[in-house]
């Protein structure tokens, strides 16, 4: 009886913590993704940045050369 409740207690344990452990996975994952995601927002307004800058500095060189 005694070593039953024991049992149930140490599974119960063991159910909760596997639980909390795949819950912890996947919150890293998302964390992952949403990094990623934030990356690639970054890189893609720069080199939307350097374009229009280069485009800018174009029109520059092209009025002062007339």
């Amino acid at each position: 009886m005694f070593l039953d409740e024991e049992l149930a207690a140490i599974r119960k344990s063991k159910e909760r913590l596997i639980m909390r452990t795949d819950l912890s996975r996947q919150v890293i994952r998302l964390e992952a993704l949403a990094l990623g995601a934030r990356a690639r927002r970054v890189l893609s307004a720069s080199r939307l940045g350097f374009g229009l800058a280069g485009k800018a500095l174009e029109f520059l060189r092209s009025r002062r050369k007339h």
